[in-house]
């Protein structure tokens, strides 16, 4: 059995972190048995970082490298349906989901006031009264200075929403008119796809950048669409 530990659900989404979304739509295209435990602490994970499984005894953080484990360990594919360059797309679009918009979402988040307003009471509920300034005050200039590092720390305002505009175009024109990154089917690009925008279109958390995903019909219906094969009970 894997057990998967990461963030609970909130803001009407199965979890507010996009890599922890992105696991569990994975694990359950994939079709694999799983049983999921709650953390609201990142430093308890092996990497400091949710999620993160346990598998046959073994502790793997890092979805990428968990990702790569379980069809290794279980000998499936997740893209085997797809030829040399529907592996490359499904690469590329991973990547800019995971290394450029996820960090995007995170700044609007964390960073701006009014994401920063909506997020800091749900995720600091469970800590002390007292202690929820200092500890969120802590995180905040963590999340700063990694996004520093990143380069996109340097930009302004209207800079970093340009940037997550074309982001957002390439993806809507990457989907075109079929109904998963994949193809006719999902690949492990759209677990990648579906984590950050479901937190962007179907969370509840308003910020710019949310308002701006919400533009686009097709991710939209993606996103619907996706909920319907993947989470609808």
């Amino acid at each position: 059995m894997i057990t998967l530990f990461q963030f609970p659900p909130a803001f009407n989404v199965p979890n507010i972190s996009p890599f922890c979304l992105k696991l569990e739509t994975f694990l359950r295209l994939a079709g694999l048995e799983y049983q999921v435990k709650h953390l609201s602490d990142p430093s308890k994970g092996p990497k400091g970082k949710l999620p993160f499984i346990k598998v046959d005894g073994e502790t793997i953080a890092d979805t990428e490298i968990i990702i790569r484990d379980l069809q290794q360990r279980y000998a499936f594919d997740l893209d085997a349906g797809l030829d040399a360059r529907g592996r490359g797309w499904a690469v590329a679009i991973t990547r800019l989901c995971d290394e450029h918009l996820v960090r995007l979402l995170v700044h609007f988040r964390w960073l701006e006031d009014e994401g920063w307003n909506q997020v800091s009471p749900v995720l600091f509920s469970a800590l002390p009264a007292p202690a929820r300034p200092l500890v969120g005050g802590l995180v905040r200039r963590k999340v700063r200075k990694q996004l520093n590092a990143s380069g996109l720390g340097a930009h302004s305002r209207d800079e970093l929403l340009a940037f997550a505009r074309a982001d957002l175009d390439a993806l809507d024109g990457l989907l075109g008119d079929v109904p998963y990154f994949g193809g006719a089917q999902p690949c492990s690009a759209d677990a990648a796809a579906y984590g950050v925008l479901a937190n962007l279109i179907l969370c509840t958390l308003e910020t710019p950048l949310s308002r701006m995903a919400r533009e686009y019909g097709r991710l939209v219906d993606y996103c619907d669409r996706m909920y319907q094969r993947v989470w609808a009970e």
